[in-house]
């Protein structure tokens, strides 16, 4: 099985020591496996992997040498093919190759690597001998003989047999804990025969109307529409009282004796009653608490009216704001959203005659 290789946004190669020196023959001298892995340690250091793989592959098919084996692993990796670089890897580790041994440190770096990326995934069911099915390629069939070794992240499977309805699921892979699924298919079931009725002689058929689907409607996100509605409403009402509010404090605030009242009082108590201590706003309203005057009856009115307007305003702008806030929240929640891949780096090390390097490609 091949899983999918990220979309790769970023390449480029990094030499992360060069003083290393390995026992090699000289140019000269190579066989063709370690002329063969030359070159794909040239190409991988241009940054071109996929080429390097192919020369990789070759040298390992005409040569079965664990040390191309391994470079193949290393391309794999760099390529994001994470399941066939395990695979691959561990294969040429548990030889007793003298140049895997040489390089035991790099290699292992490597596999811990690429295990970050790999996960594992049991699908058990039913019936028996369905396939389950990974990028369009059959990797088993129920019962399956062991976890299957899938990348991480967002995975979509399909579980298939012959007379039954398959399923398709899309799954999140976690290198750290294995994931179990458990699928049932469901018989399908014939469609039985419709009788033919014969039309009468001379008898148009009559056009038959395809019949229209009608789809769920979006519950949460109709309810965060009305929500939000309510929520400017109330805004629009804290708002008009507060305007009502300013509005009548600026008038008493300009006002004179002679202005119509009560605003004319608010300025005549001003002038007579609150004339030594000058108060204004609350301060001229609590005085106005302690007079008995026509004038303070005006002005506690008055401050009671602007009171109530200002409690209405702050009730309705706290109530505006949470309707609305609440009804933005359940309008995102409310809409379908598909899968995010996560972002991810990954190191892959390339090895020569006599020096060592590393590839870094990322996605997100």
């Amino acid at each position: 099985m091949r899983p999918k290789p990220p979309l790769r946004l970023a390449r480029y190669m990094a030499l992360l020591a060069t003083a290393a020196t390995l026992a090699a023959a000289p140019a000269a001298a190579q066989s063709p496996t370690d002329a063969a892995i030359s070159r794909g340690v040239a190409l991988r250091r241009e940054g071109r992997d996929e080429a390097a793989l192919r020369v990789f592959q070759l040298a390992w098919r005409t040569s079965q040498a664990p040390r191309a084996l391994a470079q193949v692993a290393l391309a794999e990796q760099a390529l994001g093919r994470w399941v066939d670089a395990e695979a691959h890897l561990v294969e040429a580790l548990a030889t007793r190759d003298p140049w895997v041994h040489s390089h035991l440190a790099i290699l292992q770096s490597a596999l811990a690597e690429i295990r970050t990326h790999v996960g594992r995934l049991d699908v058990v069911g039913e019936p028996a001998g369905a396939e389950v099915v990974i990028d369009g390629a059959a990797v088993g069939s129920l019962p399956l003989a062991a976890m299957l070794r899938v990348p991480t992240g967002s995975l979509t499977f399909t579980v298939r047999r012959e007379g039954y309805i398959p399923v398709t699921r899309t799954v999140q892979v976690d290198a750290r804990f294995p994931l179990r699924e458990r699928v049932a298919l469901a018989p399908a079931a014939p469609f039985p025969a419709a009788p033919v009725v014969a039309p009468p002689a001379g008898a148009r058929p009559a056009p038959v109307a395809p019949r229209a689907v009608e789809p769920r409607p979006p519950t949460l996100r109709y309810v965060g529409y009305a929500l939000i509605g309510t929520g400017v409403a109330a805004l629009a009402v804290s708002g008009a009282f507060l305007g009502v509010n300013l509005v009548s404090a600026a008038s008493a605030g300009s006002a004179t004796p002679a202005s119509e009242d009560p605003y004319g009082a608010w300025a005549r108590f001003q002038a007579t009653e609150n004339a030594a201590q000058q108060s204004t706003g609350r301060g001229q309203c609590a005085i106005a608490q302690q007079r008995g005057s026509a004038d303070a009856a005006q002005v506690r009115d008055l401050c009671a009216r602007m009171s109530t307007s200002a409690t209405v305003a702050l009730s309705a702008g706290i109530a505006g704001g949470a309707l609305l806030v609440t009804g933005v929240v359940f309008t995102v929640v409310g809409r379908s959203r598909a899968p995010a891949s996560a972002s991810r780096w990954s190191l892959s090390p390339w090895i020569a005659a006599n020096t060592h390097g590393a590839s870094l490609s990322g996605t997100w």
